[in-house]
């Protein structure tokens, strides 16, 4: 008999992304590797200003402070010019 393991559902919400000494509202969708925490890793998404996203992407790595306050370290790893939703992996 197999067993198969549900997969957890992302976590979703309001938060601040961090570049350059400033924070702005973005909306984040995140996928913990382990389903509970960032000690393992995980990605996810994050939908804002395209100019933002842009310089996210650029940057390579910023802060993304989730709705409880937890800080997360991620790295932006892709982002279609123009759109507002990049893609990024925890650090």
């Amino acid at each position: 008999m197999a067993f198969s393991k549900t997969p957890k559902p992302p976590r979703t919400g309001q938060g601040a992304l961090g570049l350059a000494g400033e924070e702005q509202a973005v909306a984040f969708s995140v996928l913990f590797v382990d389903g509970q925490g960032a000690k393992k890793g995980g990605k996810g998404s994050i939908v804002a200003e395209t100019d933002l996203l842009r310089r996210a992407f650029r940057a390579g790595e910023c802060r993304l402070t989730l709705d409880d306050g937890v800080v997360l370290r991620v790295a932006v790893i892709a982002h279609s010019e123009g759109g507002d939703t990049a893609y990024f992996e925890l650090r």
